[in-house]
């Protein structure tokens, strides 16, 4: 068993701590270090203790053909990338990348000592292993992780509850009804897309025709026209950092495009209706989100009725993942989304929200996207869409509490920031 613990109590320029835990793993994995398995992020008190920033803790266990000094030297190389600086030991660091044990092995050199030598005494890592590997054996001692555990001072960790990712929206459109300054030009976008990766968000939603209730249809010539060139210009950033690009259109040239341009998710309103669409995306291998609609933008609000909403919507996106799959995409390349405020009343968002879960059963990816809608209106006060942060953020907590993969938002660091707090408390 190869296990690595990861730490860090510093923001790097991919987020706060956690998210930077969160954000190097596809690059351990880049390095020829298979992930296995992970535990938690934990939230832990410095050792020894001082006014230092709390850490965010993870273990992961490996399978790798490297040696124990190239898996150390990949793991050096990714905390340079997260502009990790070495300087005193117990120093705040953005992120510390350890090699805990490498199967039994038992060595003692300048530059690695196997087992680590001070695991036995750290419950930050011996939490976490016991998620993962309860029966592990220390090489040296013979214990078990949990016999440790259970001789260490557990008083400063907190297990932290998994949260959604978050995925951010930006509308190259005149007429989005959430934006109160529209992003009208490219340079705009382009800003706007960069600021949110900053923020936090893992996702950037780029979507050139509003689909608001009313709004009238963009041509896929038009939209391509908003849209490329902002994608053209963060596909490469973005995928340096990790991050997905999704593109919200339901026109199957712009799909070809933009997947060309570099985008790796597809966000599609009329759940891929046409069937053009279905088979460009079974060759392409994106990820492709199906979203339930009753009607189209310009009909879906005008009286919207099911016999009963969550049996209905469910009934349409396994039939749609079907049509989807029957079409050559494969299964873990979809998501699907109820399509909150899109040909539903309040009762029937309210309804869609507190069903999350069932989306999501048998493993399936969902997507909720409740931001700035305009059910939160009817609930509150009637307000423009720009005042309606408190009840976003309400909506997705709702969602993340019932098992939503990604969140849709307008405001990432709000967002992000309380996921943050929830999670700390939630699972305690």
């Amino acid at each position: 068993m190869i296990i690595i613990a990861l730490g860090g109590n510093l923001p790097s320029r991919e987020g706060a701590h956690r998210e930077t835990l969160r954000r190097a793993l596809p690059f351990i994995e880049a390095e020829g270090l298979r992930i296995l398995a992970r535990s938690s992020l934990w939230l832990t008190e410095p050792v020894p203790r001082s006014n230092n920033p709390w850490y965010a803790n993870q273990v992961i266990e490996i399978a790798t053909t490297l040696p124990p000094t190239e898996v150390l030297a990949a793991l050096h190389r990714i905390e340079a990338r997260f502009e990790r600086i070495r300087s005193v030991r117990d120093a705040p660091r953005t992120l510390d990348l350890d090699l805990i044990a490498y199967h039994g092995v038992i060595t003692t050199t300048h530059e690695l000592i196997l087992p680590h030598p001070r695991m036995h005494q750290r419950a930050f890592v011996l939490a976490p292993l016991s998620e993962i590997a309860p029966g592990f054996r220390h090489p040296v001692s013979g214990e078990t992780v949990d016999a440790m555990l259970a001789q260490s001072d557990r008083t400063g960790i907190c297990r932290l509850r998994d949260v959604p990712m978050i995925m951010g929206v930006v509308n190259v459109t005149p007429d989005s009804f959430s934006d109160a300054t529209p992003l009208i030009n490219s340079d705009q976008a382009i800003a706007h897309a960069l600021q949110l990766m900053d923020e936090g968000a893992d996702i950037l939603d780029i979507g050139g025709e509003s689909t608001r209730p009313g709004a009238t249809p963009v041509s896929p010539i038009e939209e391509q026209r908003r849209i490329m060139p902002v994608i053209e210009a963060i596909a490469k950033v973005a995928a340096e950092r990790g991050r997905i690009v999704s593109v919200d259109t339901r026109h199957s040239s712009t799909m070809a495009l933009t997947i060309k341009a570099g985008a790796t998710m597809i966000n599609d309103v009329s759940a891929l209706g046409d069937p053009h669409s279905r088979a460009l995306l079974a060759e392409a291998k994106v990820q492709i989100v199906l979203m339930h609609m009753q009607g189209n933008p310009q009909t879906m609000q005008l009286s919207p009725a099911y016999e009963d909403v969550v049996a209905d919507v469910t009934l349409f996106l396994d039939a749609a993942c079907t049509r989807a799959i029957a079409a050559g995409i494969e299964a873990n390349q979809i998501w699907v989304d109820p399509g909150i405020g899109f040909g539903k009343t309040l009762a029937h968002n309210i309804a869609l929200l507190n069903a999350t879960s069932r989306f999501g059963a048998n493993g399936r990816k969902t997507l909720i996207g409740a931001s700035r809608k305009g059910f939160i209106a009817r609930i509150d006060r009637d307000g423009a869409a720009s005042e309606r942060l408190g009840g976003s953020i309400a909506a997705a907590l709702a969602a993340a509490a019932r098992g939503a993969t990604a969140i849709r938002v307008h405001d990432v660091a709000q967002t992000r920031q309380a996921f943050a707090v929830w999670s700390a408390i939630e699972a305690n």
